[in-house]
């Protein structure tokens, strides 16, 4: 039986490696051809760069980053630590059916209320706000964990040296650091590989500039890959394979550190 679960096992892992591979090679090659991270998209896109696509996702990280760090961490420090135990059982429960929520009634509550109700549009800041509400949930869920997992000890033992509520919720923190960080980085990973919430509340096909304010829509890498397959013909492939393929590459690249942050907190 051994042998079965063996060969499963590889059988799984090649599958996977064989659909990364396809997905990554196609597009690589492009990476190579002159302009194509620094110039804006011409002809339809058919010639040109991907820029503005890049700088669209970067800015958009961004913004969710900064929006996502201090309410899920309070959030999940007022459950984990403050909180009686029937509330903190309810907003858990509450984080966790928020994070089953598919991502495109995220976008349709994104539109009607930050775009259509706060009278925001199609912009940046809308699509920002849309994917950190999308991500707040999923960061509660994993981080009130980590913080629950500081020994019960360790709080009591700084409490006996005189500390307050105050410093020993800091000492939680210090303690689950590399966890946190790792639900950090599962959360942005998350938002930037989204589509539908942008594609509805702040994303643009087609750019000639970059957006110069936050109510300016953006162009993003997975909506522009979502436009080039829908709209454009096979001219324009080519750049969606590229984009893919960065996409790919960025993927690895966060889940990489997301492992690396693990085994120093299972160390």
């Amino acid at each position: 039986m051994k042998w079965f679960f063996r060969l499963t096992s590889y059988a799984v892992l090649i599958l996977m490696f064989s659909v990364i591979v396809l997905i990554i090679l196609p597009g690589v090659r492009y990476f190579f051809r002159p302009g194509f991270f620094t110039d804006f998209p011409r002809a339809s896109m058919t010639e040109g760069g991907v820029f503005p696509s890049i700088f669209g996702s970067l800015i958009l990280i961004s913004l969710v980053f900064v929006i996502v760090i201090p309410v899920g961490l309070l959030g999940s420090i007022f459950i984990a630590e403050f909180s009686s135990k029937r509330l903190s059982v309810v907003l858990q429960s509450l984080a966790g059916t928020m994070n089953s929520i598919p991502s495109i009634v995220y976008g349709l509550f994104g539109l009607s209320f930050f775009c259509v109700n706060l009278g925001l549009r199609t912009s940046l800041i809308s699509a920002s706000l849309t994917l950190s509400t999308m991500a707040i949930p999923f960061f509660i869920n994993s981080a009130v964990e980590f913080l629950r997992s500081v020994p019960k000890e360790l709080r009591e033992g700084v409490i006996a040296l005189g500390a307050n509520r105050f410093e020993t919720t800091l000492m939680v923190i210090r303690s689950s650091k590399n966890g946190l960080l790792t639900t950090l980085m599962l959360t942005l990973g998350r938002a930037f590989s989204e589509t539908a919430p942008i594609l509805i509340t702040g994303a643009v096909f087609y750019a000639t500039k970059l957006p110069s304010k936050l109510t300016d829509p953006i162009m993003t890498l997975p909506t522009s890959i979502y436009a080039i397959i829908m709209n454009l013909g096979e001219t324009a492939r080519w750049m969606a394979q590229g984009m893919a393929s960065m996409m790919t590459l960025v993927m690895i690249v966060i889940y990489s550190i997301v492992q690396i942050l693990r085994r120093r907190t299972n160390g």
